[in-house]
């Protein structure tokens, strides 16, 4: 698949679990970055979809999200954070996000497979 993806997470060791996820799904231009500064120069590559933590050390999830979808309205944003408030999420969801997965929960990964599903279906329409 030629779509381009971020994932953007300040634990490596996730970011890398789900890369190599997504390379088995079939995707091939699939970046990591461990901070929202570091993601935010460069957004200008316009990504298809980003993986995009919450606490992220520097920035908030929530501001790169926002960055986002002033730079670049049509990228689709999945949140996958261990932040669990629900005022956090439904800010994240108003602003256009197409999922909100929690990391650690038991059905984590159904919803991740279920947010790239999603995904695809917006790019086949």
């Amino acid at each position: 698949m030629d779509s381009i993806i971020f994932i953007v997470d300040d634990d490596a060791m996730f970011a890398e679990l789900m890369k190599r996820k997504l390379i088995l799904r079939g995707f091939k231009q699939v970046y990591t970055y461990h901070s929202g500064v570091e993601f935010l120069n460069e957004i200008n590559l316009k990504p298809d979809l980003i993986f995009l933590d919450y606490n992220l050390g520097d920035l908030t999830g929530i501001e790169v999200l926002l960055r986002v979808k002033k730079n670049s309205p049509h990228t689709e944003v999945i949140m996958v954070s261990a932040q669990d408030k629900e005022n956090i999420i439904l800010e994240a969801k108003k602003l256009g996000i197409l999922s909100y997965v929690s990391k650690g929960h038991d059905n984590m990964n159904k919803e991740i497979e279920k947010a790239i599903v999603d995904f695809q279906s917006t790019i086949l329409n």
